[in-house]
């Protein structure tokens, strides 16, 4: 779910940012940096800041929201919430990195290609689908590649949401790891043999998503 679902929302939001962000608007520069900002935060902090400001039920800013047109305070960090609480956090923490890889790899296209294409009447979409989208294709791979890594080493956001006893809806394969070898909720006995192979087989499933990637995505190329 984090995975595709998480990385779907980060690519698709991080590319929209970076077409805008090089339209030529005006503040371009601001935008880049307060949307890269959340990156060199540490993750200890932004997380605790979505948990203690944002999703908090007495005060956080939802809730608030929710309050403000006549309804009542959710639990965001309970059990039915929390796993989507936690993805959230973590897109925003993530969009603001991808939106400058794009950005590097749109800036890196010719513009004589978007002005011949204007001149054929192109319009919009018909820029971005024909000439963005597929010189894209190597940055979307590395994109891609990276968010894999990202994801598969999903710890740090699991303990910052549930610190005292991990909620079944945050475990993932790498908090799954840890309390095979060092014990954890539900795990009574502790098995170093069975977190190594966890650790391998994390290791294949990444090596096989380059592996389709690059076989989907190859060169990047104009289609015609």
């Amino acid at each position: 779910m984090i995975w595709l679902v998480g990385g779907i929302i980060t690519m698709c939001l991080s590319m929209l940012m970076a077409v805008i962000l090089t339209s030529g608007i005006r503040g371009a520069k601001f935008f880049k940096a307060a949307i890269y900002m959340p990156n060199i935060i540490s993750a200890v902090a932004l997380a605790t800041m979505w948990i203690q400001y944002v999703f908090n039920y007495d005060y956080g800013l939802l809730n608030q929201i929710v309050k403000a047109f006549g309804g009542e305070n959710v639990r965001w960090l309970g059990t039915d919430l929390i796993f989507w609480a936690m993805m959230i956090a973590f897109i925003f923490g993530s969009v603001g990195y991808y939106m400058l890889i794009f950005i590097s790899g749109i800036e890196g296209i010719p513009q004589d290609l978007y002005e011949a294409a204007t001149i054929d009447g192109a319009n919009i979409l018909d820029r971005f689908f024909q000439i963005t989208l597929p010189l894209l294709k190597g940055v979307i791979r590395t994109c891609v590649t990276f968010w894999s890594i990202n994801a598969t080493t999903f710890f740090l956001w699991t303990k910052m949401f549930s610190p005292i006893n991990t909620e079944t809806a945050t475990i993932v394969p790498v908090v799954y790891l840890y309390d095979t070898v060092f014990g954890g909720k539900g795990v009574v006995e502790r098995d170093a043999g069975a977190g190594a192979a966890v650790g391998v087989v994390l290791t294949l499933i990444i090596i096989a998503v380059y592996v389709i990637t690059n076989l989907i995505l190859k060169d990047s190329d104009l289609e015609y």
